[in-house]
Parts: C-alpha cells; sequence; structure tokens
C-alpha cells in the first residue's frame, strides 16, 4: 500500500473480532518496532511484551477496571493482541514517553498496512505501571515501567478513509 493511503486508512480501532492476527502479521508489526527511531538509537532501553493468551488480557482488564472504580471498563478494546513497551524506569519520562510513542505509531502503520486495525493504549499503562499484579502478568522487571502499548486484530466493521483536515490544528509559518 502506499504511503499515504496507509495514513488516510490508519484510525483507532476499537472494536475487533474474535481472530488471533497470524505470526507473519505480528513478525511484520515487530520489525515495525525494530525500525523505529529511539533517541540515541538506544534499543536496549526498550522491552517488548506480546500478550495474546486472553487470561491475561482478561485481568489486565480487570485490575485496570478495579483501578478506575468501573466494572465495565475494558481498556484493550478484546484486541486479541496488545504489545506492551516497557523503558527504564531511570530514563527521563519524557524520553520513554516518545520512544515509545514512535514505537506505537510505526506499529500503527504498519497494521493498517496489513489490514489489521490497531488503537494505542495509554490510559491502562499509565494506570497499571507501579501495580504489582499487573507487572508481575506481564513479566516486567523492577527497573522497567509500563509506558504504553498497542492494541491490534482484525477490525469489527470497515475502516473509512479520512482525508487531511488542515485546519485541525493551527499552523504558524515563520518564513
Amino acid at each position: 500500500m502506499e504511503f499515504t493511503n496507509v495514513l488516510r486508512l490508519r484510525c483507532s480501532c476499537r472494536a475487533y473480532q474474535n481472530t488471533q492476527i497470524t505470526e507473519e502479521q505480528l513478525t511484520a508489526l515487530l520489525e515495525a518496532a525494530a525500525l523505529s527511531p529511539v533517541g540515541m538509537g538506544r534499543y536496549d532501553r526498550i522491552q517488548l511484551r506480546v500478550v495474546q493468551d486472553p487470561e491475561i488480557l482478561d485481568a489486565i482488564n480487570a485490575d485496570f477496571a478495579a483501578s478506575i472504580g468501573s466494572v465495565d471498563a475494558c481498556p484493550t478494546y478484546n484486541a486479541p493482541t496488545v504489545i506492551f513497551v516497557l523503558t527504564r524506569r531511570e530514563d527521563p519520562e519524557l524520553l520513554s514517553g516518545a520512544n515509545a510513542a514512535c514505537i506505537v505509531q510505526d506499529m500503527s502503520l504498519a497494521a493498517t498496512d496489513l489490514g489489521l486495525g490497531s488503537v494505542y493504549l495509554l490510559a491502562v499503562c499509565s494506570e497499571l505501571k507501579d501495580s504489582a499484579h499487573a507487572c508481575a502478568l506481564l513479566h516486567v522487571p523492577a527497573e522497567y515501567r509500563l509506558t504504553s502499548a498497542l492494541a491490534v486484530g482484525y477490525p469489527a466493521g470497515p475502516a473509512g478513509e479520512r482525508e487531511p483536515d488542515l485546519t485541525k490544528m493551527k499552523t504558524v509559518y515563520l518564513r
């Protein structure tokens, strides 16, 4: 798919089919993560956790729901695959967040190119980054923190193509 088409088709998907993505698709997403820009090329300061076990995802959803006091909360949107991005606790949060955002964005674009739906998950990581139970479920080493994640799977419905709207954000030209 042409890159501009990928950009136009990429959207946040919050409803998924109950079908797991293929190993080839997962590999393509992980390759996109490995090609993402990371500050100073320090990929050794980032870890990924690919979760496809429904019991672990259910437990993460339950922990989040309990944490915010809402039994209906489902931060992973029942996606069959969630890829969590872990960053070093000692690294500045701004740098860690920027690195994780680049990784998630590139995986999201790769997912769109593969015909998959995806959504950037930040709230679940922000809420559970200090949860001993969630960190144990995800095998998060003590020196790492949950920073962001991407839910991915086959969308439950079709995604519409978007057109760029240059009026959405103010742009100031300094020429």
